[in-house]
């Protein structure tokens, strides 16, 4: 009877909200589809089931990817700056959100050089690297998601494949 419960707690516990679910599927997808844009900053406005960090990292994101669907480049400039802003006060927030940091990592890799977004990329990428075992067990979605990105885009050397593999 204490085992079923404590398993069930435990399944409970580690579960994923649907809402980050989804806005985790829809950041894979913004750079091709304006729509997966709009559907994180809808879910990041209405979710009471994503912790208000999550949820300000996201939108963030999304805000500054629907910068390249915007034809006006005042109008490209300004939704980018927007979603940076807020970015970095979620970071600043909690230094410590592997997720969020994740998030600004993808984002200043594929920031096009001229906006001079790519100050974090070392300091982020080592604390990932450092921290994501930890989700190995309790998100393994996050730790799988993260993972690919960093062995397919994060031009990792064989000392910092090493620590992830452990």
């Amino acid at each position: 009877m204490i085992k079923g419960i404590v398993i069930g707690l435990f399944l409970f516990i580690t579960t994923i909200p649907s809402d980050l679910k989804k806005m985790r599927s829809n950041f894979a997808l913004m750079n091709k589809q304006e729509e997966a844009v709009n559907t994180i900053k809808e879910i990041a406005l209405t979710s009471k089931e994503v912790s208000v960090n999550l949820k300000r990292a996201y939108y963030a994101a999304a805000e500054m990817t629907s910068a390249q669907y915007k034809i006006n480049p005042a109008a490209k400039i300004k939704a980018f700056n927007s979603g940076k802003k807020i970015l970095e006060a979620t970071i600043l927030a909690d230094t410590s959100d592997l997720e969020a940091r994740y998030i600004r990592f993808t984002i200043q890799q594929n920031a096009p050089a001229f906006l001079g977004y790519n100050k974090s990329l070392a300091s982020d990428k080592n604390y990932i690297i450092k921290h994501l075992n930890q989700f190995k067990a309790a998100d393994p979605e996050l730790f799988s998601s993260v993972y690919a990105y960093l062995l397919t885009y994060g031009k990792l050397n064989s000392q910092e494949k090493a620590l992830i593999d452990k």
